[in-house]
């Protein structure tokens, strides 16, 4: 019966020990940060990026904006590969590099900040904002005119790439305080 104890004692600390398979789960956890002046102008907020994964080609990528008091604002997540080649991740996606990653990750958190009247004017004769557009394929959820009311009033916008060539972009609503997009555009 002692025997049987030692045993089963050895066996249930031996399940305490590392396991390899959580540890390699984490060699791309990196971050950074950039603050940018977007939903109050006496405070700025903090946009961090951030990427998790087993290896730093196959990591999943993460933006989010809080307020000055930490409080989330938005949170958009996609993989590495989408944001940075395009498209779903191949099992054989070429290595990164944790620098690499670092510098993704610094040049993705400096968002652009602008303001909605230098977003393209969607005039009446057209159906689609699209159609008013010179250069991109932009898309919107509003109403031609909520997005003209909200372009008119020359609103502060924070915009950053959700994929390889694909921008949107975010307001503070007006009336409501939250966070809202606006448009998303691309080639």
């Amino acid at each position: 019966m002692l025997r049987w104890i030692c045993i089963f004692a050895a066996l249930s600390l031996s399940a305490c020990g590392p396991r390899n398979d959580v540890d390699v789960a984490h060699d791309c956890v990196r971050s950074a940060t950039h603050e940018a002046s977007w939903s109050r102008t006496d405070a700025p907020d903090m946009i961090t990026a951030s990427s998790q994964g087993a290896t730093c080609a196959h990591a999943t990528a993460s933006l989010t904006i809080t307020d000055a008091s930490g409080a989330a604002l938005w949170s958009f997540s996609t993989t590495y590969y989408d944001l940075a080649i395009g498209g779903p991740t191949p099992e054989d996606a070429p290595e990164v590099s944790t620098d690499q990653m670092d510098a993704f990750l610094r040049a993705w958190a400096d968002v652009t900040i602008s303001r909605t009247g230098a977003l393209p004017q969607w005039r009446s004769d057209a159906a689609t904002l699209t159609e008013s557009a010179t250069v991109f394929t932009y898309q919107t959820s509003l109403e031609r005119e909520a997005y003209e009311a909200l372009r008119q009033r020359d609103l502060t916008t924070l915009c950053y790439a959700a994929a390889v060539e694909a921008t949107q972009c975010l307001i503070m609503d007006p009336v409501s305080r939250a966070p809202t997009l606006i448009v998303a555009y691309g080639p």
